[in-house]
């Protein structure tokens, strides 16, 4: 038998009635929103890109079954789904990207581009950013004493120069593995670090990706 409750952020209430409802699996919903929290920006971007008059950031494609999930979380009898909000998982990613570019001073706007040499002609900016997520599952099982948690992130992010007709892409895979030991705890902390682990991951790509693609685009693709 299964018990499906949404859970909002450290409701701890909640998850103890769970645990009291005597379900053999309990499953419940976790939501998480991202946001752009790695190192500044700015630090790594050309000088030459810094001078871009806009970008625009279209909508990046999930190419998972699972387009809301992140992942799940096994402890004891609990079972914790991790889902993506507001919408789903691409449209949560795209608006961690457009923080990014915020953050690095860069002026976003919003529109449409698949990703091809073909259709750079028809994107109202010079610049444009486009992405697909590959891989983007993280589970983990928490036990008496300690909690294993890991994941895979994998992202193809494009960008596309309308005047040079250029396209550089960059492909980024992160594998987080953490381990928290949590025997003197008496909260459900442990289960909330998960949320940690899967926006860190996530920061991480975009980082490392982006990281050599301001530099590449910026000495290649001057406006």
């Amino acid at each position: 038998m299964h018990c499906r409750n949404p859970i909002g952020k450290r409701s701890a209430v909640l998850l103890i009635a769970v645990f009291v409802w005597g379900c053999a699996t309990s499953i419940v919903e976790r939501k998480v929103s991202l946001f752009y929290e790695g190192p500044k920006p700015a630090n790594i971007i050309d000088t030459s890109a810094q001078g871009f008059s806009e970008i625009l950031v279209a909508p990046f494609v999930d190419l998972r079954k699972e387009k809301k999930s992140f992942g799940t979380y096994d402890w004891g009898t609990l079972s914790v789904n991790y889902t993506s909000t507001p919408g789903t998982a691409a449209e949560a990613v795209t608006h961690l990207m457009i923080g990014f570019l915020q953050k690095a001073g860069l002026k976003t706007v919003n529109g449409k581009w698949n990703g091809e040499i073909d259709t750079l002609p028809d994107i109202p900016s010079e610049h444009a950013i486009f992405g697909e997520i590959e891989r983007l599952d993280f589970s983990g099982r928490g036990r008496f004493y300690k909690a294993d948690k890991r994941g895979v992130v994998r992202l193809n992010i494009k960008w596309g120069n309308r005047n040079t007709r250029k396209v550089i892409t960059r492909t980024v895979e992160v594998t987080p593995d953490r381990q928290d030991y949590h025997l003197l705890e008496s909260s459900y902390d442990h289960v909330a670090r998960m949320e940690d682990v899967i926006r860190k991951a996530i920061n991480r790509a975009i980082w490392e990706a982006m990281s050599t693609m301001f530099r590449t685009s910026g000495n290649n693709s001057r406006k």
